[in-house]
């Protein structure tokens, strides 16, 4: 514990020596290096691919216009027999407890008279 010398005597003259002279870089390799680095390098002009929008996309992977309408139109009916079924659908399969005759706008928790409308009757 009380020895100063750490045994790493023999190592000073490298680091020394090391320390003496900053490393020199060949004209070779710093021709190379700038030829990789101008290579890497983004050209002016250059036009950026980009992807098509959340809307195209949808778009696409539904067939166009056509799929968007079938859609809307499926939808619509889909509505249109949940709020008013036709009777065939309720006389004789015993449907009429699950979906009654009619669903009214008051039954389905829309009210058209909100309390924001009525404010804007007031004048």
């Amino acid at each position: 514990m009380t020895d100063k010398t750490d045994g790493f005597g023999d190592l000073d003259a490298f680091f020394d020596a090391a320390r003496g002279g900053a490393p020199e870089v060949s004209d070779d390799f710093m021709a190379r290096l700038t030829a990789d680095a101008l290579a890497e390098m983004p050209v002016a002009g250059a036009r950026v691919v980009s992807r098509p929008g959340l809307f195209a996309q949808l778009k696409a992977s539904l067939g166009g216009w056509a799929g968007f309408s079938g859609l809307a139109a499926a939808c619509a009916v889909g509505i249109w027999v949940g709020v008013n079924p036709p009777a065939t659908l309720t006389d004789g399969l015993g449907l009429e407890d699950l979906w009654g005759t009619s669903a009214s706008l008051g039954e389905m928790g829309v009210d058209p008279l909100s309390g924001f409308e009525l404010a804007l009757l007031e004048g």
